[in-house]
């Protein structure tokens, strides 16, 4: 399921893009924004990005990719002008520049930057710093999601996981259908804090944090748990009919975590899991960045 899964994510994604065979292509633009992935002590893949003001995007992959060497391809300009100004809105120029504790070793470190204006912030982050901000790793997933990095790492960023050592509370991922099913993730944090991923066929894409009550979040977590989900099997795959989305959540709660992977159509997943992804939908109030 992984490799549908990496598919769904970013395939619905090539509509932005044009791809262009390697070497590098001239470019007139200056660089807008970079991304850069460092191994760890497995086989984390270790690449990088670079994305110019005229579209232009120019992918170096160094070990653990699927494909070594440099690839590119073509964004709108304007693709790359909402993606500066929407991560500048976030906060991005007013972060530290690292964050590079190390409470656990052998992890990945990112390093992301933008330029605004002429002037140019980089952020190093360390997979392992808890003191990030929650929306830095999202603005890391969304350059690879932009530029569809994942035809040439071979690896999609888990969403559930994406966080590292802010572990949220709940997660809920919907994939790509056959028709235009919103494409989009929401992490929920124990402090309230919502963050929300928006990929295809939604109102606004990219990232938006948002706040919700920290009580409401502790009481749809722990009704979940109380209602069974960490004794609910891992998948319910059964595809009575096709071309529906996957609908992954995962839950952290009184030190455990579970994930699961449903088929939207599968009629043997409990009604509690199908209510749980519904209420993560309207704690994060997701209709004012999905709909439209």
């Amino acid at each position: 399921m992984s490799s549908l899964r990496s598919f769904s994510i970013f395939a619905v994604l090539l509509t932005l893009v044009t791809a262009l065979a390697a070497p590098v292509a001239a470019q007139d633009g200056e660089i807008a924004v970079t991304l850069e992935r460092g191994v760890c002590f497995g086989t984390c893949p270790e690449y990088s990005i670079t994305i110019y003001t005229d579209g232009t995007v120019v992918y170096k992959g160094e070990r653990f990719v699927a494909a070594e060497g440099t690839r590119t391809l073509t964004l709108e300009p304007e693709v790359v002008e909402k993606l500066v100004a929407e991560i500048t809105a976030l906060g991005y120029f007013e972060w530290a520049d690292e964050y590079t504790e190390m409470t656990v070793t052998d992890l990945p470190t990112i390093i992301t930057s933008v330029t605004r204006n002429g002037e140019t912030k980089q952020i190093t982050r360390y997979a392992g710093d808890s003191s990030a901000p929650l929306a830095l790793p999202y603005i890391e997933a969304w350059i690879d999601i932009v530029t569809t990095s994942a035809q040439w790492t071979g690896v999609a960023p888990q969403f559930a996981t994406l966080s590292g050592f802010n572990t949220p509370v709940m997660t809920l991922e919907r994939t790509a259908c056959f028709g235009t099913c919103p494409v989009y993730g929401v992490a929920v944090f124990a402090d309230g804090t919502v963050v929300y991923l928006g990929m295809d066929h939604v109102d606004q894409p990219g990232v938006r944090v948002a706040q919700v009550e920290p009580d409401q979040v502790e009481f749809l977590a722990m009704h979940t748990a109380n209602s069974g989900y960490f004794g609910w099997q891992d998948e319910y795959l059964n595809q009575l009919m096709t071309d529906q989305s996957y609908v992954y959540t995962s839950l952290t709660w009184d030190d455990q975590f579970k994930a699961i992977n449903r088929y939207d159509g599968d009629p043997n997943a409990p009604v509690g899991l199908v209510w749980f992804e519904e209420a993560i939908d309207r704690l994060a109030n997701v209709e004012q960045w999905v709909a439209g």
